[in-house]
């Protein structure tokens, strides 16, 4: 251990594993070197005092959609990473979407070269795994991308680029598909919804003139999504490899996950924030501002989830932050069906599960699992997810005490309008301070950290 560190955190009560406790943070080389008794002050070029604080590992985001490059009036780079270190977010996992896809060895390589430079905290890429673009799915892999994602429905009609690779429909081609993804030993990501069988069901709402608010989530009711993680999980079982349901909201699709893992199939499960705290109240006040794929579920449903995670057969937390503007959204208010889905949420991550274990629904030391410790595991992350010795000096300082009102004006995400759904919630427990590696990126409001210093990371 150095006689001199480069920083010192005193004061917090620290998240080590099932434990909290207090302890002085040391850091050197942008790792942490030693977590010492919460008296010591050995010298060190900066110390911070966090008294009255808990000290978290860094939040991992394992769903974002920033799609840079893409359209920067939605988001880019620099604006989601400054938005994800406002909500305590360290390291974020983006989607493969993208006017530059990643899809190819060649599009993984330009997304990081383009990412880079904008990057306020590190990152991770998925690649693409499609029906399109078999022959190129062992070079991702080879180029560093952090696990695969399809989608198992089409891609609207004018993004076909963006979604070149990444979809499947045809089960006999998803049979390939995944099994050259196992070959990778990668984990295998899916958007599970049933696509003839919500076809239909929005057909018949449209014939009725049902095209608004709740119409959306009776298209898209919870065994559409059901009905789609049974088939993954029936061809993970021929091809070995481990696999992952994402955006999860349906309690009796996490049974099904957990029924494969009894029966030896690697398979996890991501829910997102907004399938926790919101239902599908908010798409008849709010339209296409509450509009999401899986859609929000009624007050049972979330409830039902709510139990699903409590018994352990949730793994990890991601916001699917999908940056829209405002006019997108609100062009489409009289026809929800037209309207594109996705809600922003990089920034309410820490803030919303802080108040769940505020309002007694989750420990602390359960919220750091989902949000960090156990992606960082289930993705080979060396480093991330823990405030350990040798750990990557990844922090996150809360207050576990501060109530507020979220108002989205307020926001760094560009496409602050798609946060309406945030508006005037009630949170208790705010982010203070976010470090990446030793650097105070973000600190009571403001980004105090420079563009660029985030790292493209690659699983161990």
């Amino acid at each position: 251990m150095p006689d001199h560190f480069d920083l010192l955190i005193t004061g917090a009560h620290v998240a080590t594993g099932a434990s909290i406790a207090p302890a002085t943070i040391a850091v050197t080389g942008g790792r942490i070197a030693a977590l010492l008794d919460s008296a010591a002050r050995p010298p060190a070029a900066e110390v911070i005092d966090a008294g009255g604080l808990h000290a978290l590992p860094g939040l991992i985001d394992t769903h974002v959609h920033t799609r840079h490059p893409g359209i920067a009036g939605r988001e880019d780079f620099q604006s989601g990473t400054a938005a994800a270190a406002a909500g305590g977010i360290t390291t974020l996992f983006e989607m493969p979407i993208a006017t530059v896809p990643a899809n190819s060895a060649a599009g993984v390589g330009r997304r990081v070269a383009a990412m880079t430079p904008q990057a306020h905290i590190d990152f991770a890429l998925y690649g693409g795994a499609g029906h399109e673009n078999l022959h190129d799915i062992a070079a991702q892999a080879a180029a560093g991308v952090v696990a695969f994602k399809t989608f198992l429905q089409p891609p609207p009609p004018t993004r076909l680029d963006e979604f070149f690779g990444l979809w499947c429909t045809d089960h006999a081609a998803l049979r390939g598909v995944m099994a050259a993804v196992a070959a990778t030993g990668l984990r295998h990501c899916f958007h599970c919804e049933d696509t003839p069988m919500f076809q239909v069901l929005q057909a018949k709402l449209e014939a009725a003139g049902r095209r608004r608010g709740r119409a959306h989530a009776e298209s898209r009711p919870a065994i559409v999504e059901e009905v789609s993680v049974a088939t993954v999980l029936a061809l993970a079982a021929e091809s070995g490899g481990p696999v992952g349901v994402v955006h999860c909201s349906s309690a009796r699709s996490a049974q099904l996950v957990a029924d494969a893992r009894a029966r030896g199939i690697d398979a996890t499960v991501e829910t997102c924030p907004p399938y926790l705290f919101f239902t599908d109240e908010a798409l008849d006040r709010l339209g296409p501002f509450a509009k999401c794929n899986p859609p929000l579920r009624s007050e049972a449903g979330v409830l039902a989830l709510w139990r699903a995670l409590d018994a352990g057969l949730i793994h990890y937390i991601g916001t699917d932050h999908s940056p829209f503007l405002a006019n997108e959204k609100s062009s489409a208010a009289d026809d929800i069906f037209k309207a594109p889905p996705g809600l922003c949420g990089l920034e309410v991550m820490a803030p919303l599960m802080l108040t769940a274990v505020s309002d007694g629904r989750l420990t602390l030391p359960r919220m750091v699992e989902l949000c960090s410790t156990r992606a960082a595991e289930l993705f080979r992350l060396a480093g991330k997810g823990r405030v350990a010795e040798g750990a990557d000096a990844d922090l996150t300082l809360v207050d576990l005490g501060a109530e507020w009102t979220y108002d989205r004006r307020q926001a760094i995400t560009r496409s602050r309008d798609n946060m309406a759904i945030y508006d005037g919630v009630r949170l208790r427990g705010r982010v203070v301070s976010t470090f990446v590696r030793g650097v105070r990126v973000f600190h009571e409001g403001a980004i105090t950290g420079a563009a660029g210093h985030g790292r493209f990371v690659r699983p161990s």
